[in-house]
């Protein structure tokens, strides 16, 4: 009797893969655990996570996230985008938890989901996503934003100085 070939890690990475597809993502993790070459263990859980986002579930995401073993296996530059994906679909507070979840990846995407806010003119939002980095740095952000503060950019081109109108940088000016 031949004895039963045991899966390869490709194999198993193609696998968590399409399990992480179909939306078995408890099975999806439990598959890529067994995996050990560590380049399929990467691409398995980027692959699950991408397909995990796809689907916008905030908390599958946070939970793959969490429940990676190793943070460097996700770090890519889309992993650093996945924050962006969902404040710009309108879940501020989703990408908050995802970019948290992400631990010290997450400075960066937490100051470019503030940006993202002010520009919206959300400075509730700006707040809650600065709230969550280092009191230093965040002090350090606010100084630099206060700065900007007293100039406004209109919508018809002129720059708002106290309470008088100057023109822009423009070619009409």
């Amino acid at each position: 009797m031949m004895p039963i070939p045991t899966p390869t890690d490709e194999r198993l990475k193609d696998q968590a893969i399409r399990q992480a597809v179909t939306g078995d993502t408890a099975g999806a993790r439990q598959t890529a655990n067994e995996i050990v070459d560590r380049r399929y263990l990467r691409e398995a859980w980027q692959m699950m996570l991408f397909a995990e986002s796809e689907r916008g579930d905030v908390q599958t995401v946070t939970d793959t996230i969490r429940s990676c073993p190793d943070p460097s296996l996700l770090a890519s530059h889309f992993y650093l985008e996945l924050p962006q994906v969902f404040v710009k679909a309108g879940d501020r507070s989703g990408a908050i938890e995802i970019a948290k979840a992400m631990g010290d990846a997450g400075v960066l995407p937490l100051i470019g989901i503030a940006a993202h806010l002010a520009q919206d003119g959300d400075i509730g939002g700006v707040q809650e996503a600065l709230s969550h980095i280092d009191e230093d740095l965040r002090a350090m952000i606010l100084r630099k934003v206060s700065v900007y503060q007293p100039k406004i950019q209109r919508l018809d081109g002129r720059t708002v100085v106290g309470n008088q109108a100057a023109e822009a940088n423009s070619l009409a000016a």
